[in-house]
């Protein structure tokens, strides 16, 4: 299973897995370790519907950090987003933890005999729209860069409070306005981020289908937006 993977590679983000079984004839179970809020749910009690500046971007790197292990063991999410994050439990003192969950998209792209499976010539759509990356509206193959980009929206709302096509509901629209925010409208996705936060898709564009994402570029992005916006990164808000 996917989480006995993680465990062997001491993952940093993921749940403990306590138990696995069925009931023959009607279904499969999995027991994992209890968790607090989702990061969906945390956006939506907080002031104007976001995080503030220290807690966005250090939880930011801790969701970053749990892309990168689970790209580490062949796995693409395919769906990244707040409600797919959770913070740990207050009597375990993990209010700064943050783990990943719901792996029902996810995707293997690392055969069995350790090489890269090649694309599709066509993918269905995987993903939530509002988070979806670029390539999963035009239905090309998702990359380890695609969960980046979802990773890189999810950002911007949490440290924003809003993304500029949240009243789109039609996955084209969505589409063509992510493709805009990629050109000469980039500042109606990034107002009010750090400017660091422009700098990570010429980062996720350089690089190809097969390439391995540049984590340690995106990584010193984020501490030196720690250190230009002057933010406190603890205690997070939630802790307050």
């Amino acid at each position: 299973m996917l989480t006995e993977r993680l465990a062997m590679f001491a993952a940093r983000h993921f749940l403990g897995l306590k138990d696995r079984g069925h009931v023959p004839g009607k279904f499969n179970y999995v027991v994992m370790t209890l968790v607090g809020k989702s990061l969906q749910e945390l956006r939506n009690e907080a002031p104007m519907k976001k995080f503030s500046m220290g807690t966005a971007i250090s939880v930011g790197r801790q969701c970053l950090e749990a892309l990168e292990d689970l790209h580490n063991v062949g796995i693409l999410h395919r769906d990244i987003k707040p409600g797919n994050y959770t913070i740990g439990r207050k009597e375990m003192n993990e209010l700064r933890k943050i783990y990943m969950l719901d792996f029902g998209m996810a995707r293997k792209f690392i055969k069995e005999d350790g090489t890269l499976r090649n694309p599709r010539a066509r993918a269905g759509f995987r993903g939530t729209v509002k988070y979806a990356p670029l390539a999963c509206h035009v239905h090309r193959e998702q990359c380890r860069k695609d969960d980046i980009e979802s990773w890189m929206y999810m950002l911007v709302e949490i440290t924003c409070g809003r993304l500029p096509w949240r009243n789109l509901t039609e996955s084209n629209d969505v589409g063509m306005f992510k493709k805009d925010c990629k050109g000469e409208r980039y500042r109606c996705l990034f107002g009010g981020c750090p400017r660091e936060y422009t700098e990570i898709f010429p980062i996720l564009d350089k690089g190809k289908f097969f390439d391995a994402p540049d984590y340690p570029a995106i990584y010193k992005l984020l501490e030196s937006a720690l250190q230009s916006t002057r933010a406190q990164e603890f205690p997070y808000d939630w802790e307050m």
